[in-house]
């Protein structure tokens, strides 16, 4: 009942792009949110989002962080992880556009679950190169299988704790984007934040999942909302994003989607 209260209130706040009045925003929203994507980038996805859903055998699921979904056998069959940890069709086309519009290169998702957002974000930027983390080495096997029929080669998966692999690959790549969608805690959110706005250059993006899931994730939202080098956030009510950029103003948008 919490989050349907909170979704209440967020729908009475939220804004439609009459009013807004960032120019950043204000074509983010105009030129990518409400428009949908070409059928022969997201069929193929949706035809792998299907399949997954009716898939039956079970598999060895290791959770190395708090998951924001309800998977809590440790035998789930593919189809239960798919229900409860997919992200949308509307959703994960969102990231992708994000990463559109700002022309992104270099893109980290942490999170990578069965593939289907990491494919989006790939197929929408084929320029960019994405590097997804998997802490489950089962759903990492599962999640290439649907990159490796799509021949996503601009996804490279890796596999294993983020608190591990997370610092490997920020020594090495600094991220325009990094959408956070892993060990839905307060802390573990904060510290990926505060590790990758490290190894961000001057600008970039950084894209939260479940920022309403718990008072632990809201109160993250909230602080990240208000860090120094935050300018821009955006809160989609499922989806929080904010933007590092000095050349922006301070706002604050709620967004209706």
């Amino acid at each position: 009942m919490g989050i349907v209260k909170d979704y209440f209130q967020y729908r009475i706040k939220a804004k439609s792009r009459h009013g807004i009045h960032s120019p950043f925003v204000y074509e983010l929203v105009e030129k990518y949110l409400y428009q949908d994507i070409d059928s022969s980038i997201s069929k193929p996805i949706e035809e792998i989002r299907k399949a997954l859903l009716k898939d039956a055998k079970s598999i060895e699921f290791e959770d190395l962080g708090a998951g924001s979904k309800k998977v809590k056998a440790a035998q789930p069959r593919v189809k239960e992880l798919a229900k409860n940890s997919l992200k949308p069709k509307k959703y994960a086309k969102l990231i992708g556009q994000i990463a559109q519009y700002i022309k992104a290169r270099n893109i980290v998702e942490l999170g990578t679950s069965l593939g289907t957002t990491s494919l989006y974000i790939s197929r929408l930027n084929p320029s960019a190169k994405l590097y997804t983390l998997e802490g489950s080495p089962a759903v990492a096997q599962i999640a290439q299988e649907q990159f490796d029929k799509l021949n996503a080669q601009n996804i490279e998966l890796i596999v294993g704790n983020f608190d591990t692999e997370l610092p490997k690959l920020l020594a090495q790549q600094s991220p325009d984007l990094i959408f956070i969608d892993g060990n839905h805690t307060y802390e573990a959110t904060m510290r990926y934040f505060e590790m990758a706005l490290k190894a961000m250059k001057t600008k970039g993006i950084f894209i939260f999942d479940d920022i309403n899931w718990s008072d632990g994730m809201k109160q993250a939202w909230t602080e990240i909302k208000k860090h120094p080098k935050v300018n821009i956030s955006m809160d989609f009510f499922y989806l929080g994003v904010v933007s590092i950029n000095p050349d922006f103003s301070k706002e604050d948008f709620v967004i209706r989607y």
